[in-house]
């Protein structure tokens, strides 16, 4: 009888000291305010949640931006730092390999997201494991899906402009990733790089009449200036295709097969939990989505806009927004 006693008290102890344990403090580390990222952390504390740290008792978030300006990384890197977080989480590419090079001698994990390609940004080695002190989540594409789906869309496309931020390694990822696969395809890649966000227009300018249609990288200082794309484009009816579906909505582009930002962002949060529930971040496999995971998106009225009609290809897709 004593024994059972001391069981069920040594249960209720445990069971107290649970629910008073000091919430995990969780540093996200931001690039800028955009719908796309906005969507990622929300899908990150999400994760988390769902992994049993709810925003208030089982963590606690220090959030903070550099508004796209990547000479304030270190000095923001600096900060949350010095917070002594339990874990961070670092949004896009800049941010994270900031992170990776400033943060050596850290001792707390890193969790990155959404990143096109984190092995090509070096921060993982290998798409099969993580980094001692690193892993996360990408949005990578299937970039042979990618332009199939935008072969279909535009069947007389053969000259594509790549539009990139040429001081970001995902833009630049995205570039070699097209350019594995164009040939296949039958397309000619033109690259267009832009290291200042108000060049944006004068660059899409410089398009018009070299391509058949444009394609914004998912970069966070391209989509940022959509508006100023998608207006000089469309004064020249240019098709701009993109993997970013709010631009899709936003009628800012005429088409998108994308990966969920959300999703991504999710399932870093679920690494982050199993992180914080003591596995190693080397153990685990930055996470790909799938060839499933590919949603195609058409916006119906730029496509009337453009002179354009739906391919008898894609008459049952069931992806044509309003």
């Amino acid at each position: 009888m004593l024994k059972f006693f001391g069981l069920v008290l040594a249960t209720c102890l445990a069971v107290a000291s649970s629910a008073h344990a000091e919430p995990k403090r969780v540093a996200i580390a931001g690039w800028g305010p955009h719908p796309t990222l906005d969507a990622s952390i929300r899908g990150f504390k999400k994760g988390l949640a769902d992994a049993g740290f709810a925003e208030g008792s089982g963590v606690v978030f220090d959030e903070s931006h550099v508004n796209f300006d990547a000479s304030l990384i270190p000095q923001m890197l600096t900060r949350l730092a010095g917070a002594k977080p339990d874990l961070m989480a670092t949004v896009a590419t800049p941010v994270s390999v900031g992170a990776r090079n400033q943060l050596r001698a850290r001792s707390f994990p890193v969790v990155f997201f959404p990143i096109a390609d984190p092995v090509h940004a070096k921060l993982v080695p290998s798409w099969d494991k993580g980094d001692t002190l690193m892993t996360g989540a990408s949005v990578a594409l299937d970039y042979d899906a990618v332009l199939d789906f935008f072969k279909t869309f535009l069947p007389n496309m053969t000259r594509l402009g790549l539009l990139y931020d040429t001081g970001d390694d995902s833009s630049k990822a995205a570039v070699d990733g097209m350019k594995a696969v164009a040939a296949k395809h039958g397309i000619t890649l033109v690259q267009i790089g832009v290291d200042n966000p108000n060049e944006l227009a004068q660059r899409t300018q410089s398009a018009v009449g070299r391509v058949d249609a444009l394609f914004t990288v998912a970069s966070g200082r391209i989509q940022q200036g959509m508006a100023a794309i998608s207006a000089t484009a469309d004064r020249a009816k240019l098709p701009v295709i993109t993997s970013i579906p709010q631009a899709v909505q936003q009628n800012y582009a005429v088409a998108a097969l994308a990966v969920s930002f959300e999703q991504s962002g999710y399932a870093a949060g679920q690494i982050a939990g199993r992180i914080l529930k003591g596995a190693s971040p080397a153990s685990i496999p930055p996470y790909r989505p799938t060839a499933a995971e590919h949603k195609p998106m058409i916006n119906g009225e730029k496509l009337k806009a453009l002179g354009l009609t739906l391919p008898p290809a894609l008459a049952n897709c069931k992806c044509v927004i309003n």
